[in-house]
């Protein structure tokens, strides 16, 4: 039965994908989230270990950060270059600052997926329900809710978010899904909502989820919003739901400053420690930012992994460096159109999958050792009831260039000139990257650009940044691509989105929808039973199962390692931070989850200069 309530919490990894594939367009795209993700991550392997017998423990020489509020009571983040300080509206470009505190502290889902646990929690909500059919959808609202204004949270604010994504698709985030399937939304109360869909799926709800990220859908204020143009609102200083309200933001300094909402509705849940949080635009000298973090102005970040290895080797006695690794596995993407030429063969596929070295890659090429990857999703222990061990060992993924070579014979031959020829014609391959050329994904391209050479395929290989690369990816003008995919936590999020009928014409872009351009009709049948099932039911299972294995055997895009960023943090002012041997939460500051992690904070004692 369906419509059970869902209990609090619940071990549900099968909504990532479908965020991942759908927030592109929202706060910059995939480019922001990059940015957010570099601003992150540091240079070379990490340990908190020194990689030689440090010195003597040294103390730490405080400094006097440049902040308004108590050292001892406040959190400090550094975080990117921050350009927007006077408006806080998410439905428009550059409408407000992102990973700028709005996200993380105040704008709350009405669920979160743990993904460092694997656990599913309810928040704003107390449950969800389908009924038999998958054609209504029943959320319950929390009675305690209530926005930073002291005006309820109810079901009638969802209606009205709802309403407004579904009917304007000029807005970011507007249209997709909500457009696509809910036809009405019923309020038979304040703390119940029901959307009725116009056709069925089970999959609806995903959108409501926290899970990479923020949720697709934020519930907004409809006493806030309601009668204001939403491409013009500023909304400054926003209304929502969390623990932290917006204080003062400094352009001056390029930060923002949150204080503790003393009247928050579920502090019985989580009551977080820092009186204060600050997220502030980190130096942009790599030295002049270790150097603030050595010196505790900052408690996240602000740190690169080389500096951070200089303090580990020297004593350091309050550095924490948490790795977590990201949904989205580095992958090569293959343009499968004919009008691509041996590109759409599956023995090209294959042969450029045994030409790729996934160990030196996870080894030597990525900042931190990362595993290999043979699944487009990220190793969760949680993740397992997508995988298929028998078929993985059936297709093993192996650096094998005696076995690419073999291949390549067979579908293109080399000429009487000594090149490889397919149906007539000599082939040369054309790899992108967004990635710059000192990026870990030019890289990774440009080792299997190496081997195909060796192999005899000529392959060129050009870095192209923002709109350039955008173009091309999506006007499918590429034959690889080196980039990220999204994880497939329920893989029919994949599956759909190589569905036959969404393959467009080289030329023609393909907003977002086959952007390899695969086409299987066996692949579409599959698809199509499965948008109607529950992916944890029994009934899937053997289909998911016959799905993977066409990937397998036509490898659409090849997974090559998992992700791994690590996050510093200093234990000078606050302890609690999440560990590798204590990874209770996602450790990244710009996801809502990271208020959970503020809710784990203890105060050292330690008090700031005078």
């Amino acid at each position: 039965m369906n419509d059970a309530p869902r209990p609090q919490f619940e071990d549900v990894t099968d909504v990532l994908r479908h965020q991942v594939t759908r927030r592109t367009a929202i706060g910059g795209g995939a480019a922001a989230l990059t940015a957010f993700l570099a601003a992150c991550s540091g240079k070379g392997s990490y340990s908190d270990k020194p990689a030689n017998k440090p010195a003597a423990t040294k103390s730490v020489q405080i400094g006097k950060a440049n902040i308004p509020t108590p050292r001892d009571q406040t959190v400090t983040i550094a975080q990117v270059e921050y350009t927007v300080f006077n408006s806080w509206n998410p439905f428009i470009p550059n409408g407000m600052a992102h990973a700028a505190g709005l996200e993380t502290l105040a704008q709350e889902p009405m669920f979160l997926l743990n993904l460092a646990t694997g656990e599913l929690v309810n928040w704003l909500c107390t449950g969800y329900k389908y009924n038999d059919s998958f054609t209504e959808l029943t959320f319950n609202f929390d009675p305690k809710a209530k926005w930073s204004d002291g005006q309820p949270l109810t079901s009638a604010d969802f209606k009205f978010t709802v309403e407004l994504l579904r009917d304007r698709k000029d807005l970011l985030g507007g249209g997709g899904d909500l457009s696509e399937f809910v036809k009405t939304v019923e309020t038979p109360d304040p703390q119940t909502a029901v959307i009725k869909m116009t056709k069925a799926t089970p999959r609806l709800h995903y959108g409501f989820i926290a899970a990479i990220a923020g949720p697709q859908y934020s519930v907004m204020p409809e006493h806030v919003w309601k009668g204001q143009d939403p491409t013009k609102y500023r909304a400054n200083p926003p209304i929502a739901s969390g623990p932290y309200v917006l204080k003062q933001a400094i352009q001056s300094q390029k930060m923002f400053v949150w204080e503790r909402n003393p009247d928050y509705w579920n502090k019985d849940k989580l009551d977080p420690a820092p009186k204060y949080v600050i997220f502030q635009s980190t130096a942009k000298q790599l030295d002049s930012a270790s150097l603030a973090f050595e010196r505790a102005e900052f408690d996240v970040g602000s740190i690169d992994e080389q500096h951070a290895k200089q303090l580990r080797n020297t004593g350091y006695p309050s550095l924490v460096t948490t790795q977590f690794h990201d949904p989205n596995p580095r992958v090569f993407w293959l343009n499968n159109d004919p009008a691509r030429g041996v590109m759409a063969e599956a023995k090209m596929h294959w042969a450029i999958n045994y030409l790729i070295d996934r160990e030196k890659i996870g080894n030597n090429i990525w900042p931190v050792k990362v595993p290999p990857a043979q699944y487009l999703w990220a190793d969760y222990p949680s993740n397992d009831k997508w995988k298929n061990d028998e078929l993985a060992a059936k297709y093993k993924f192996e650096f094998a260039p005696d076995k690419a070579v073999k291949l390549l014979d067979e579908i293109a031959p080399k000429g009487a000139g000594g090149k490889r020829m397919y149906q007539g014609k000599a082939i040369s391959l054309e790899m992108i990257t967004p990635s710059p050329v000192d990026g870990q994904e030019y890289a990774i391209g440009n080792l299997l650009k190496t081997e195909l050479n060796k192999a005899g395929v000529p392959t060129t290989l050009r870095s192209l940044s923002g709109s350039v690369h955008d173009e091309k990816f999506q006007r499918g003008e590429y034959d690889i691509d080196s980039q990220w995919a999204g994880a497939a936590f329920d893989p029919e999020q994949m599956y759909t989105d190589w569905e036959s009928s969404k393959a467009k014409k080289v030329g023609v872009n393909a907003v977002d929808k086959n952007k390899s351009r695969f086409r299987d009709p066996k692949m579409d049948e599959l698809s199509a039973k499965l948008a109607q099932l529950d992916p944890t039911s029994a009934e899937a299972k053997p289909l998911l199962d016959q799905a993977l294995e066409i990937y397998f055997q036509k490898l659409p895009l090849i997974p090559t390692i998992q992700t791994g960023y690590p996050s510093y943090f200093n234990t000078t002012f606050w302890t609690g931070w999440p560990t590798d041997d204590d990874l209770y939460q996602v450790p990244l500051n710009w996801w809502p989850h990271f208020v959970f992690v503020l809710g784990k904070l203890k105060a050292t004692g330690q008090k700031g200069p005078a």
